[in-house]
């Protein structure tokens, strides 16, 4: 055996038992908002089962209700680049470094030095460090630290990116982004899309497809007392009546979301069903950025328009999502750029029938469209008129409902996608402990 020490935690690797250790890392992680992020920590769990050692290593949380969470303690004391006390998310050891609260070239250097320095503990198992975040050019000297010091780096392409429009411009973020791309021993996407674009730019690493996992035990339709009471109470909360109508829609608002879109969308359905409500789950990204306030302007002007601004619920980032979707009537995602959205999946998997405009990066990873799912134009008139034939007709709902969930089910339960993963850093850990010691 051998004993060493990790951020004032006491390990114990044993030469005869080799246990993976997953560092899931983001400057941004637990509690943002974030489709990657919140993602892998669905994760957490079922990793952890697997007999991975999961650790997850972030920086500043982007909120700002200090309140919001206990992680929050000891944030606005601390120095920037300065360790704050360990805590526990979800079964894992959460680590924190403070970051400064500006963007720019010194944050990033001091959360990527504290990343390179913790990869130098000793310890004889095999490393995985699993990025989510953004990954810029910027990143390659530390990611070739990281692989000096014998660990396995993964990146995960969760996006489709946005490319400028000018030919010049985009040549050379795509030769910026292939070069810091190479650098990693694998990516991992959840889109076959996004996969054959990472070749077409001229990633030439190792791309392994991974479609998102839903969680079936948590995100299915009412089938207890106890889930139907739940759902029961997201209405009696909200103050929505049980026999009107609820649209919902799942993330962050912002403008590559479409809110506006569906706004405009609904305004139309209530001349013919008044007692329609549209709610939004996910943090209201104006609030947090300076630059989008025109945005939330623009948001809060289309509701007063409708008149029927008390019908408009804003949740914020909230964890029972599942008892939200039970109580809603119809999904719709009008977003410009996705991967794999698992905020689809997700409704599907309870049973909602789903809209789904087109976006860049839709592939089949969330079905056939217009058998799993409804695909709808990207405008105002076009959703609403698919959002009307859905409420005029009860088995047309169920049709789509069922549908999707079928889909769900067979295709991406999350224990596959767990277990994929789980092989994956299995291999590319032995890989890289494999090169250490022929060092």
């Amino acid at each position: 055996m051998q004993k060493g020490q990790f951020r004032g935690e006491t390990f114990i690797s044993k030469t005869d038992q080799v246990k993976t250790r997953l560092w899931l890392t983001s400057p941004h992680f637990y509690p943002t908002y974030g489709g990657a992020q919140n993602r892998y920590r669905k994760y957490i769990s079922g990793f952890l089962q697997r007999g991975l050692d999961v650790r997850v290593i972030t920086g500043t949380p982007q909120i700002d209700e200090r309140s919001e969470s206990d992680l929050m303690e000891n944030w606005y004391d601390a120095k920037p680049g300065s360790w704050l006390p360990i805590a526990s998310l979800d079964g894992a050891p959460l680590h924190r470094i403070r970051l400064p609260d500006n963007k720019n070239f010194s944050r990033s250097r001091i959360y990527y030095n504290a990343l390179t320095e913790m990869c130098k503990e000793p310890c004889d198992d095999p490393l995985v460090v699993q990025f989510l975040t953004n990954m810029r050019p910027n990143a390659t000297p530390w990611l070739r630290q990281l692989k000096n010091s014998g660990a396995a780096i993964i990146y995960s392409v969760s996006q489709y990116p946005k490319w400028p429009q000018k030919p010049l411009k985009r040549l050379y973020r795509h030769r910026g982004y292939r070069n810091v791309y190479n650098k990693f021993d694998a990516l991992v996407t959840n889109s076959n899309t996004i996969k054959d674009f990472l070749y077409d730019i001229g990633v030439r690493t190792r791309i392994e497809y991974i479609p998102n996992g839903v969680d079936l035990a948590r995100f299915h339709p009412s089938n207890s007392d106890q889930e139907r009471k739940a759902a029961l109470a997201v209405r009696h909360q909200l103050g929505i009546p049980e026999h009107h109508k609820i649209i919902i829609t799942v993330g962050a608002i912002m403008p590559r979301k479409g809110s506006n879109k569906v706004i405009k969308a609904w305004q139309r359905v209530l001349t013919q069903f008044p007692d329609t409500h549209l709610l939004f789950v996910g943090p209201r990204s104006d609030v947090h950025d300076p630059k989008l306030k025109q945005f939330g302007l623009e948001l809060s002007s289309l509701i007063e328009n409708t008149g029927h601004s008390e019908k408009v619920h804003f949740t914020g980032n909230i964890e029972n999502v599942e008892d939200h979707l039970r109580a809603s009537d119809i999904f719709i995602l009008a977003s410009d750029r996705e991967g794999t959205p698992n905020s689809v999946l997700e409704a599907m998997a309870t049973g909602l029938p789903c809209l789904v405009t087109p976006y860049t990066g839709i592939s089949a990873g969330i079905g056939k469209p217009n058998e799993h799912y409804q695909l709808v134009d990207s405008n105002p008139e076009a959703i609403a008129s698919k959002m009307l034939a859905l409420l005029q007709n009860a088995n047309y709902r169920s049709q789509f409902g069922a549908s999707g969930k079928n889909f769900v089910t067979a295709h991406v339960d999350q224990q596959h996608t767990l277990d994929r993963y789980a092989e994956l850093y299995s291999e590319l850990g032995e890989q890289a402990l494999h090169q250490r010691k022929c060092r």
